[in-house]
């Protein structure tokens, strides 16, 4: 019984456990953090021609706290106003690379900090990752504040008067 058990399951695993393709997908996902790092590195150089290197025509890049960014046309404006107002350095850690077939996405924590290096966001990135005739790209890119500039206001002490945000100019 377990012989017969085992000449029917091992088939099944080998099947569903290939380990051909999961070293695929462990060098793809290797190839996705190598993008997604340079895309970083990218972004501290303020080099947004570099950063639109790696992502797709119809890249979309969403923003907590911007309008939708479609396309590379506006990407390329919405990154050059963001580096030029000095976004700070990122650093991006990443939590989990998926891949199914051309398409994977990659989820990561990131840290934004201005130029003396004090730590003035944190927030988590969702990206979605498409092969694109032959060359992984960046296609879509969710996250918490990353492209503007976070409020460094921080939270008035008990004794301080809470002034509306209307009468400092952020909506």
């Amino acid at each position: 019984m377990h012989s017969l058990l085992r000449l029917l399951i091992v088939p099944l695993l080998w099947f569903y456990l290939d380990p051909f393709e999961a070293a695929a997908a462990d060098a793809t996902a290797d190839r996705i953090e190598a993008l997604a790092q340079s895309w970083a590195k990218a972004f501290n150089q303020h080099d947004a021609q570099a950063m639109l290197a790696i992502a797709t025509e119809d890249v979309v890049l969403l923003d907590a706290r911007m309008p939708a960014i479609s396309g590379k046309r506006a990407a390329r404006a919405a990154l050059n106003q963001s580096l030029a107002s000095g976004s700070g350095r990122i650093t991006s850690s990443t939590k989990e690379i998926t891949v199914i077939g051309d398409i994977a996405w990659r989820i990561a924590a990131v840290a934004q900090r201005m130029r003396h290096g004090n730590v003035i966001a944190r927030s988590q990135l969702l990206e979605i990752w498409k092969r694109d005739s032959g060359q992984w790209k960046l296609h879509r890119q969710m996250s918490s504040g990353i492209l503007t500039r976070p409020n460094v206001l921080g939270r008035p002490r008990p004794s301080e008067p809470v002034l509306d945000r209307q009468e400092l100019g952020n909506d």
